[in-house]
């Protein structure tokens, strides 16, 4: 028995969903609110108290880059040869570069002071990680990151640029990507593959977050 547990957000869980889907691993995808999961919380079995966790046959597993490199391998998404891995690794760890940028707007409390801050940033240190990733795009040989089969690297990339355009960063538009075309290929050829455009047709997944950002676009 698989179960992913998380909050409805894409977050740090919808790679492992994600990989979980084009793995066609039965699973549970157990969503919950914040209040059910102080309550959960009580129970003592999420190894280091926080979100997500994947339970396999009761055993309980965190942190996100472990939980989406084990679900990857398990849906034949981390590549075999050795060089291929660690590029879609390298691409997969350079995603929490991008947020860590993003991160000391969080804190900001005021409202127009947030919006214009990662107004700053988009123009700023944001564009500049986002050059680079492009850069890295611009030289793969093939569709995704490690030629034409998918990896976690791939997802990873997805779902990170899919938030980023989705309109729930107060300050970063929703068209954020058309100064980045290689990443606006990438990201809807991604969308593209038959089983991610499914989970995003299934009505559980037709939030606001989801079906702005992620789907391929129109």
């Amino acid at each position: 028995m698989v179960k992913i547990i998380y909050f409805g957000i894409p977050g740090r869980a919808e790679v492992a969903r994600l990989a979980l889907a084009i793995g066609k691993i039965e699973h549970e995808d157990k969503r919950v609110d914040f209040e059910e999961w102080q309550k959960l919380k009580q129970e003592g079995w999420a190894p280091f108290g926080q979100l997500p966790v994947l339970e396999v046959d009761g055993n309980y597993l965190a942190q996100s880059a472990a939980i989406d490199r084990y679900v990857a391998q398990r849906a034949g998404l981390l590549p075999s040869d050795p060089w291929k891995a660690a590029l879609a690794d390298q691409a997969y760890f350079f995603c929490e570069d991008l947020w860590q940028t993003l991160y000391p707007s969080f804190k900001i409390k005021d409202a127009e002071e947030k919006v214009k801050a990662r107004q700053e940033l988009l123009a700023g240190p944001l564009a500049d990680k986002l050059k680079l990733l492009s850069k890295v795009l611009e030289s793969r040989a093939g569709k995704f990151l490690t030629g034409d089969e998918l990896s976690h690297g791939d997802l990873a990339v997805f779902c990170n640029l899919s938030t980023l355009q989705s309109g729930w960063l107060d300050g970063i538009p929703k068209d954020m990507l058309k100064d980045y075309p290689v990443l606006k290929e990438f990201r809807n050829a991604v969308a593209g593959v038959p089983e991610i455009a499914a989970f995003y047709a299934d009505a559980k997944n037709n939030d606001d977050i989801r079906s702005t950002g992620f789907r391929a676009d129109a």
